[in-house]
């Protein structure tokens, strides 16, 4: 009897022994919520801005943004990071105004949300002996190139106490309202005052302090031509009604929209064209949104748009290079035509490069698959040919690119995507 006894008090203890021992485990595992392996979504590939859409993280679908804070681990510190959430709406687009959609009035994490935060940030793994596991409930973020290299972790906080915690900000973006522009460590644009979705002015930063280059841009440009009820007819960028709607000053991103017509004749109107300008220190996307409620084609044939930026011969870049691919020649940029500026137009692609003395400008044109538009590229550079319409003598490396198909556009909305990414040569960077 004894024995039995002795015997069953020992399986209990043994029992409670394990018992303990994997509820402690579960204790030490239980504050990591989640774990990902995440692409970088950011517009320029240098990896020194991180974008991740909140899809991809699913257990921060539905969180209070405004409970939420990103951690990292560093050298055996605990720290908090800089960072950014811009929302969007079911179609993609940012929600810049005051009074959200009744549905994202609360400013919970949907799935098509954008998560911003800076690749210098990122820190080291968490060990799962770590005693900031006892007393923080984390989502981990493993952050990876497209070519699978790690770059580096960061910790999401849910319900953090920590939110509202004084970061030390180094103003990455600057926007002056009063000259509707915005600068960065690298660089500075400006845009127009009649017709504020165009940008007129580039500016290299020159040193430390607020010293930059001459303005190198002239403006960008728009060309449409086409027949409207079976009429030729050709409209510029002086032929739109524009208007700036809403700037978001972010600390890592600056978004800024506006609401534009295109008046196509007497006082006919296209359907509202929205574009945001998504700005960064590295670079910005001109995102057109267009949402044309009708079959265009039962009005418009033959329908094309040259959007280009012409740059300033008055004080050129120096050194100033254009390039369509790896594969194809540099063409100097110089005011003077030859065959292969020529030829240059008869290339099909959506990128190309310019650089100077002072840094690179890559620049992309992304077209979603289910819109039906072609692309070329375009270059005009020629001080004594006249630019119609407006007769102005002078185009000095006048580059964009030539989309033509725009007849065959549904109704529907897209996004068509114009990507500048920037770097300086300078050695001070």
């Amino acid at each position: 009897m004894y024995y039995f006894y002795h015997k069953k008090r020992i399986i209990f203890i043994l029992f409670s022994l394990l018992f303990c021992t994997l509820l402690s485990t579960r204790v030490l595992y239980a504050d990591l919520i989640a774990s990902y392996t995440l692409q970088n979504q950011a517009i320029c590939s240098n990896n020194k801005l991180i974008v991740i859409s909140s899809g991809q993280i699913p257990v921060l679908l539905g969180a209070d943004i405004e409970h939420v804070s990103l951690f990292k681990q560093s050298a055996d510190r605990w720290q908090q990071l800089l960072f950014q959430v811009d929302q969007k709406d079911s179609q993609g687009r940012y929600l810049l105004q005051k009074n959200f959609p009744k549905e994202r009035e609360n400013h919970y994490f949907s799935n098509k949300d954008e998560l911003v935060f800076r690749a210098k940030d990122l820190g080291d793994q968490l060990k799962m002996t770590s005693a900031v596991l006892n007393n923080h409930s984390l989502i981990e973020l493993k952050i990876i190139t497209d070519n699978k290299e790690v770059i580096g972790w960061l910790y999401i906080e849910l319900n953090s106490k920590d939110r509202n915690l004084r970061i030390r900000k180094n103003n990455l973006l600057i926007y002056d309202a009063e000259q509707d522009s915005i600068h960065s460590s690298i660089y500075k644009i400006g845009f127009s005052k009649k017709h504020p979705f165009l940008l007129e002015q580039f500016h290299w930063r020159l040193d430390k302090s607020n010293a930059w280059s001459p303005d190198l841009a002239d403006t960008m440009k728009i060309r449409h031509k086409g027949n409207f009820l079976g009429l030729p007819f050709q409209r510029t960028q002086d032929d739109y009604i524009s208007e700036l709607t809403a700037v978001k000053k972010g600390s890592l991103r600056i978004i800024r929209r506006t609401k534009n017509h295109l008046k196509v004749l007497w006082q006919l109107k296209t359907p509202a064209l929205y574009i945001d300008y998504v700005i960064t220190e590295y670079g910005f996307v001109m995102d057109s949104m267009i949402d044309i409620p009708f079959d265009l084609s039962y009005f418009f044939s033959n329908l094309s748009t040259i959007t280009t930026m012409d740059w300033n011969q008055a004080s050129p870049p120096q050194n100033f290079i254009i390039q369509a691919t790896k594969q194809y020649p540099e063409i100097s940029i110089n005011g003077i035509p030859s065959d292969d500026k020529r030829k240059f137009n008869l290339i099909t692609g959506h990128y190309f490069s310019l650089s100077d003395t002072m840094g690179h400008v890559n620049v992309m044109l992304d077209i979603p698959e289910d819109f039906p538009i072609q692309s070329k590229l375009y270059l005009r550079d020629d001080v004594n040919e006249v630019d119609l319409p407006e007769n102005d003598l002078g185009q000095y490396g006048n580059i964009g690119f030539n989309t033509t198909g725009w007849e065959r556009i549904a109704s529907k909305l897209y996004h068509l995507k114009f990507t500048v990414c920037v770097a300086t040569k300078s050695l001070y960077y």
